[in-house]
């Protein structure tokens, strides 16, 4: 019987710390086991911004997307930020759609390589020196997150966004 009650006193504090449906903290967001990170997406923008700022940076919301970025389905959008140059002069900008689903976030992909279309036609005379943060532009897609970046350093940019969005 003691052996029992010598268990029964280790395994509870075990099952306790274990407990189902356990919850990470991810700065601001959280990570439930088994799904995606759920993490504001201006916090992405932020932190991303924090690396690898934009000169005369303008922040923008969810509310201002469809003014920048055609071809988005708007109805699937549950969060959005971006940044960009504000005088227009440079092609520095950062996007972070939060979709309802993966498959949201897949059309959101496309409209933001339409997007980087048009950006390189509008830059390619504009500011020819600039092209090389659009040349080296990245967009992919992390669970339900649309992100496009066109910064002067896109691979530390991508890589602090998936850190937040892991």
């Amino acid at each position: 019987m003691k052996i029992r009650n010598f268990i029964s006193v280790l395994l509870i504090p075990v099952i306790l710390l274990t407990g189902c449906g356990k919850t990470e903290q991810q700065g601001e967001g959280t990570k439930q086991s088994g799904d995606t990170v759920n993490v504001a997406a201006s916090e992405v923008v932020k932190a991303v911004l924090a690396e690898v700022p934009i000169n005369s940076s303008v922040e923008k919301g969810k509310g201002e997307l469809e003014n920048y970025y055609s071809g988005l389905d708007l109805s699937t959008v549950e969060d959005a930020a971006f940044a960009l140059c504000g005088s227009g002069a440079l092609p520095d900008e950062i996007a972070v759609i939060k979709c309802n689903s993966p498959d949201a976030a897949n059309n959101a992909k496309a409209a933001l390589s339409s997007h980087l279309d048009k950006q390189k036609e509008l830059f390619a005379t504009y500011t020819p020196d600039e092209m090389y943060k659009l040349e080296g532009a990245v967009i992919f897609t992390k669970g339900n997150y649309a992100v496009y970046i066109a910064l002067s350093d896109n691979g530390k940019a991508k890589s602090v966004a998936e850190g937040k969005l892991a």
